[in-house]
C-alpha cells in the first residue's frame, strides 16, 4: 500500500514548506552586500545617582554612579580619570583637560564645549544626545558602542582614532576628521556632514547613505564604505579626477 503523507492538521509538528526561488532573500535577511550594522546597547536609563562634584573628584581618579549637573569644568585637570555609569547633564567641558580619560556606560544631555580636549581619551556603551560642541579634540581616541543623538558638532578631530559600533544620528557636522583612523560598524542617520577628511582611513561596514556629504578629501579612504545612487552621482566627478579621468 502506498505511504499516505501526513498533513499539517493530523501532525502538530508537521510544517508546510514552499520552495524559496533563487536569488530571492529571505523574510527578515539582512540586505545582500549591506554594512554590517552597528551593535549598541540599549541605554535605557538607570536609576539616579548621588550628586557629584567635578571640581572635587574621587581620590582615586574613579568616579562611579554619580549626577553631574549643570558643573563647569572649566581649567579643571581631569586627565587619566575615569567615570563609569555616570550622567552628565548640561555640563560644560570646554577648558577641561580630559586626555586619556574614560567614559563608561554615561549618558552626556545637553553637552556644552566650545573647545573639548580629550586626546587618547576611551568612550564605550556611552551616549550623548543633543551636544554642542566647537571643536573637539579626540585623536587617537577609541569609540565603542557609542551613540551622538542629535546636536551640532563643529571640527572633530578624530584622527588616529579607533570607532567600532558608533551612530552619528541627526547630527550636524562642520568637519569630521578621520585621518589614519580605524572604522568598524559606524553608521550616519540623517546627518550633515559638511567635509569629511579620509586621509589614510581604514573603513569596513561604514554606512554613509544617511549622509548628506558637501565634500570629501581623501576618497581612497572610502573603500569599506557604502553610498547610495545619489550619493555616488555627487561623487562621480570626484571619483573620476582622483583617477585621473577626463570626461568629454
Amino acid at each position: 500500500m502506498p505511504a499516505v503523507p501526513a498533513s499539517s492538521g493530523s501532525n502538530p509538528a508537521a510544517a508546510k514548506t514552499t520552495a524559496r526561488q533563487p536569488g530571492v532573500p529571505r523574510r527578515g535577511a539582512a540586505e545582500p552586500g549591506a554594512p554590517k550594522a552597528p551593535r549598541l546597547p540599549s541605554f535605557a536609563p538607570g536609576a539616579p545617582g548621588r550628586a557629584g562634584d567635578l571640581a572635587a573628584p574621587e581620590a582615586d581618579g574613579r568616579s562611579d554612579g554619580l549626577q553631574f549637573e549643570g558643573d563647569d569644568a572649566d581649567g579643571l585637570d581631569l586627565e587619566d580619570t575615569v567615570f563609569t555609569d555616570c550622567g552628565f547633564r548640561r555640563v560644560a567641558l570646554s577648558g577641561a583637560r580630559l586626555a586619556r580619560a574614560s567614559f563608561g556606560d554615561c549618558e552626556f544631555v545637553d553637552l556644552i564645549a566650545p573647545a573639548l580636549e580629550a586626546p587618547g581619551s576611551a568612550w564605550w556603551n556611552t551616549r550623548l544626545e543633543r551636544s554642542r560642541i566647537g571643536s573637539a579634540e579626540l585623536h587617537g581616541a577609541d569609540l565603542r558602542a557609542v551613540l551622538f543623538d542629535g546636536g551640532k558638532l563643529g571640527y572633530v578631530n578624530l584622527r588616529q582614532a579607533t570607532l567600532r559600533d558608533v551612530v552619528f544620528r541627526g547630527t550636524i557636522i562642520e568637519e569630521l576628521d578621520l585621518g589614519g583612523a580605524t572604522l568598524g560598524r559606524v553608521a550616519f542617520e540623517d546627518c550633515r556632514i559638511d567635509a569629511l577628511l579620509l586621509n589614510g582611513a581604514r573603513l569596513a561596514d561604514v554606512d554613509l547613505r544617511g549622509a548628506r556629504l558637501r565634500s570629501i578629501t581623501g576618497l581612497s579612504g572610502l573603500r569599506g564604505a557604502t553610498v547610495d545612487a545619489l550619493q555616488l552621482q555627487d561623487l562621480a566627478p570626484l571619483l573620476a579626477a582622483e583617477a585621473g579621468l577626463r570626461v568629454r
